[in-house]
C-alpha cells in the first residue's frame, strides 16, 4: 500500500493513514511532524503500525483530541507516541489522554525516533533550535584507510569497465549539443575547501545564462542524451578523476556549490557538519532521497548525510553501492 500523503505540508489538520498490510493493533501518533517525514518513511511505518496519525503543529487541539485521538485510543491498546520536545504541551495532553484510557503507551522523542527507526538524523526547521546537539567526528584513521583502498581499487576498475561509455558520450555530446564535452564547476569538499568537479556536460551550453539554479530530475535544460546520462549516472563518470586526485570519494555527501552551501548554513542547523568527510560521487542521501530543489529538500538530504557520517559501517557502505548499482541498471536516476 502506498500512503496518500497530502502535498500541502502546511495543512492544519492531521494526516491519518491506515495500513492494509498490518493488523497488529498498534497505532503511531507523531506530534509536530510537519516536515521531517517523507513518502519513503511512511511506506516503512505502515508496515509496522495498523494506523499512523501525523499531527501538524498548527492543528486545533479540541478537534485533534475529540475527533482523532480519542477514537484511536478506544480502538487500540498499544500506542506509540513520537514527541517533539519543542511542543511539550501538545505531547502532555496526548499522553494524559492515553493514561486516562488505561492504554499501554510508548514515548519516543523525535531525535531517537529518526535515528533508530528511520535511519537519519533529525534536523530542525529552526536554525535557532539547538535542543538536539548533533556531535559528529571525522572518520577514524581506520575508516579513512579502508575508504582510500576502496576508492583507488574501485576507481581503476570502473575506469576500465566504463571506457566504452566515455567513447560513446564523447560522440553523442558532440552530436547533440556542440560545445565542451566536459563540464567543470567549483564545489565545496572536505573541510569546506573548494575543488573543481568534473562531469560529462548533460545540459545545453547556456544552461545557467540566468544564474545558478538547482537541477531537477526532469530538467528541461538537458539535451536528449544528457537526460539519459543523468538517469543512469553516466555524467558522473569523470568524477573518477576527482577520486584519483584525492578530492572526492566513491561514497560521501554530494558536493554542493558555495553559493548554495552558504545559503543552507544560514537557514538550517548542522549543515557544515557534512564537510567533515570527503564528498562522494554517490552517497546515502542520493540513494535515499530523490532530486530536489531548495532548502526543504536539502534538509531532508542533510538528515541522511549526517546519519552516514555518525553511523558509518561497512554494511552501510555496501548497501549504498548496491542501491547505486540498482539505480544505474534500472535507469531510475535519483
Amino acid at each position: 500500500m502506498r500512503p496518500n500523503i497530502l502535498k500541502n505540508n502546511n495543512a492544519t489538520y492531521p494526516h491519518h493513514i491506515k495500513s492494509k498490510l498490518c493488523s497488529n493493533g498498534r497505532v503511531l501518533i507523531v506530534a509536530g511532524y510537519d516536515y521531517f517525514l517523507n513518502k519513503r518513511d511512511l511506506r516503512y511505518l505502515i508496515r509496522s503500525y495498523e494506523e499512523v496519525i501525523l499531527v501538524p503543529r498548527s492543528v486545533d487541539d479540541n478537534y485533534l483530541m475529540n475527533q482523532k485521538i480519542k477514537p484511536l485510543l478506544e480502538k487500540y491498546d498499544n500506542v506509540h507516541l513520537v514527541t517533539d520536545p519543542a511542543y511539550d504541551s501538545r505531547n502532555d495532553v496526548i499522553y494524559s489522554l492515553a493514561v486516562i484510557h488505561s492504554k499501554v503507551i510508548k514515548i519516543t522523542d523525535v531525535f531517537g525516533f529518526c535515528e533508530k527507526e528511520l535511519k537519519k538524523i533529525y534536523v530542525s526547521e529552526d536554525i535557532e533550535n539547538n535542543m538536539y546537539d548533533v556531535r559528529l567526528n571525522p572518520f577514524s584513521w581506520g575508516i579513512r584507510i579502508f575508504k582510500k583502498i576502496l576508492d583507488q581499487f574501485s576507481t581503476l576498475l570502473l575506469l576500465v569497465l566504463s571506457s566504452p561509455f566515455w567513447i560513446l558520450s564523447y560522440f553523442k555530446i558532440r552530436k547533440e549539443s556542440p560545445g565542451n564535452i566536459f563540464y567543470q564547476q567549483k564545489r565545496i569538499g572536505l573541510n569546506q575547501q573548494e575543488f573543481d568537479i568534473i562531469k560529462f556536460r548533460s545540459m545545453k551550453a547556456d544552461a545557467e545564462a540566468n544564474g545558478a539554479q538547482f537541477s531537477s530530475k526532469n530538467d528541461d535544460r538537458a539535451f536528449s542524451y544528457g537526460r539519459l546520462m543523468r538517469a543512469t549516472r553516466i555524467d558522473e563518470l569523470p568524477q573518477l578523476l576527482n577520486i584519483l586526485k584525492g578530492e572526492a570519494s566513491l561514497i560521501g555527501p554530494r558536493p554542493e556549490r558555495k553559493i548554495f552551501t552558504d545559503s543552507f548554513e544560514e537557514q538550517m542547523p548542522h549543515y557544515q557538519l557534512r564537510h567533515l568527510v570527503k564528498p562522494g560521487i554517490t552517497g546515502y542521501a542520493q540513494v535515499m532521497y530523490p532530486y530536489g530543489a531548495g532548502v526543504r529538500d536539502a534538509r531532508h538530504k542533510l538528515m541522511y548525510d549526517l546519519y552516514y557520517i555518525k553511523n558509518w559501517t561497512l554494511r552501510l557502505e555496501l548497501q549504498i553501492i548496491l542501491r547505486t548499482i540498482w539505480i544505474v541498471v534500472s535507469r531510475k536516476g535519483i
